[in-house]
């Protein structure tokens, strides 16, 4: 499978939203994401040669429009639905994890440690329930 063809396979499943709100980043279609699908995965070949055989060859699903190419996917998803839930699932963990989709939703895409996250100060009735908890004592039973 050509490269142009997973491309057009990843940016119709994915194709990005321009968040035309003030000062919004735009996010990323998969591709500019950095997704790539393997194409001698196993678990892919069977959707993707499905998606190739409904759009009548490769070259015709990238030349094609992004609706034609939409319109392609839902009749693919209608004939196979758990092959082509299976690729969309593990392209959506991918990008939701690209620190190219994390910046332009305003999350950090460095780890955690050793900034930690900023914690807001609790308020008063927060502190007072936490209090309640801790008058009340350990509640479990040990182990035996």
């Amino acid at each position: 499978m050509s490269d142009a063809f997973l491309s057009a396979v990843i940016d119709t499943i994915l194709p990005g939203e321009s968040r035309p709100q003030a000062g919004e980043s735009p996010l990323p279609c998969g591709t500019q994401a950095g997704l790539r699908l393997d194409r001698r995965a196993d678990a892919n070949e069977h959707v993707l040669g499905l998606i190739a055989r409904e759009a009548g060859g490769e070259a015709h699903f990238v030349a094609a429009a992004p609706a034609d190419r939409a319109a392609i996917l839902g009749r693919v998803e209608e004939q196979s639905f758990e092959a082509f839930r299976a690729l969309v699932s593990t392209l959506l963990q991918d990008y939701y994890e690209a620190p190219a989709t994390l910046g332009a939703l305003g999350w950090r895409a460095s780890p955690p440690q050793p900034q930690g996250h900023a914690v807001l100060e609790a308020d008063a009735q927060t502190l007072q329930r936490l209090d309640n908890v801790r008058a009340r004592g350990p509640i479990w039973r040990p182990a035996k």
